[in-house]
């Protein structure tokens, strides 16, 4: 509603108005009508009054809008989550909001009347000077980054936003604080130059690892053959020590003979004959363990039944030392096409392993069955033991390299990986296990 301003459209307009409200109206009769000007008297004077009113009422409506928009802008202004201010050309401040003043580390009203610049890290005042010139010569908004200092103890990181103001001596000015922004950004730049840094050199530690990795697998894998050339020199002075008695009794008996005066021709061929059949087994005992670590060239077809007896023949004498039998039924002749000697190592790995948990569990009549045959055009060989079989916690991880339940003077933990790789690998058959009622047992399918 307009407020009457004095023109004769208005105050025609607001006269109308009121006649109207005041025919809706009862007049008392508070002064005596006796003539036709006391009535146009009183008419004029409620006409006034009625105008004062409506005068009133727009005058109130008129302040509760303005105390409205007041409260908008203060609101809008004083409580906004950034700071703002309004700088003349020597950055002088005129005005700032309750964000603004905090930034800057004082009240609102010290702030009024002092120098922005004095504000702006010195290292960044000859920038901030440009930015501003760049505000006042054009129309368009204009953004920078620069370092404030106020009370506090360290400096912090703002991004300005400024546009010159329709006066054209002064601008509007948006602070933001962006420093966690700015350490987010240069931790992640630090990162970056960590990354590029770790690139550059990634190639160069990748070969090192894989040639670490390679030496430390050689390593274990010598320890491995190592101590399987241990057991074998053992079994070797299993297989020689009878023979060896029996060449000592041949030579003492020929002295005994000898002083008894019973000596001849005879009986000297036939000790030395005995002696050569002796002398020639333990040679032949050499020749077997030889052949046992000498590397395949080609694969061959050989019979799986041969190659268990051959193996067997080099272990049994030390395992029934240990209380341990092995005894090895086959049904028909299975062949295999592959590599003979690691054929019988992968059988070795597997008989040692076993005689190892049957001796470590001191098991009663302890042994360890061998048994092949073919099945749909495979040929398979199985090895079981009595010794009670293998946790299920640790039954997915025997294959895995360098695990082993022994202790470190005991094994290296590469037997059965080896193993598995020479059968699935180089011989693209498989090796697996699984516990039985009374042990263990690993299955060769070829």
């Amino acid at each position: 509603m307009k407020k009457a301003d004095g023109t004769p459209g208005e105050t025609a307009h607001l006269r109308r108005r009121a006649e109207e409200r005041l025919s809706t109206t009862e007049l008392e009769a508070v002064l005596p009508r006796t003539g036709e000007e006391t009535q146009r008297l009183v008419h004029e004077l409620q006409v006034h009054q009625i105008e004062l009113e409506m005068q009133n009422e727009e005058l109130r409506l008129a302040r509760d809008k303005v105390e409205t928009a007041l409260e908008m802008y203060t609101d809008l202004y004083d409580f906004a989550p950034v700071g703002y201010c309004t700088l003349a050309r020597d950055t002088v401040i005129r005005a700032a909001n309750l964000a603004g003043a905090g930034l800057l580390g004082l009240d609102r009203s010290s702030l009024i009347g002092r120098r922005f610049m004095l504000y702006v890290a010195e290292e960044n005042r000859v920038a901030f000077a440009k930015f501003l010139d760049m505000v006042f010569a054009g129309k368009t908004k204009q953004t920078s980054e620069v370092v404030l200092v106020n009370e506090g103890p360290l400096p912090f990181f703002v991004q300005i936003e400024a546009l010159v103001c329709r006066s054209g001596d002064a601008c509007r000015v948006v602070i933001i604080d962006i420093s966690e922004r700015k350490r987010a950004e240069d931790a992640l730049a630090e990162k970056r130059r960590e990354l590029e840094e770790l690139n550059r050199t990634l190639e160069t530690r990748i070969l090192q690892a894989v040639d670490e990795l390679r030496k430390k697998d050689q390593m274990l894998i010598l320890q491995d053959r190592r101590a399987l050339m241990g057991e074998m020199i053992n079994n070797i002075a299993h297989q020689w020590r009878q023979p060896l008695n029996s060449l000592g009794l041949y030579i003492q008996e020929l002295t005994l003979v000898y002083d008894t005066g019973e000596f001849s021709e005879d009986f000297l061929n036939k000790n030395s004959h005995e002696a050569m059949m002796l002398i020639l087994h333990m040679s032949q005992t050499i020749d077997d363990f030889r052949g046992f670590f000498r590397s395949d060239k080609e694969m061959l077809t050989f019979g799986v039944n041969q190659v268990i007896g051959q193996t067997v023949s080099l272990i049994e004498k030390s395992f029934l030392n240990q209380r341990t039998r092995i005894a090895v039924t086959t049904e028909g002749s299975p062949l295999i096409t592959g590599y003979p000697n690691e054929y019988s190592q992968v059988l070795l790995n597997i008989l040692m392993n076993a005689r190892d948990e049957l001796v470590e569990r001191d098991v009663d009549d302890a042994r360890i069955s061998i048994f092949s045959f073919e099945e749909g055009g495979k040929t398979i060989v199985t090895i079981a033991d009595n010794a009670g079989g293998v946790s299920e916690e640790i039954m997915d991880r025997l294959f895995e390299p360098y695990f082993s339940t022994k202790g470190p003077d005991k094994g290296t933990g590469v037997g059965l990986f080896m193993s598995k790789t020479i059968i699935e690998k180089n011989m693209g058959g498989k090796l697996t296990f699984r516990n039985t009622g009374k042990g263990a047992e690993f299955r060769i399918e070829v």
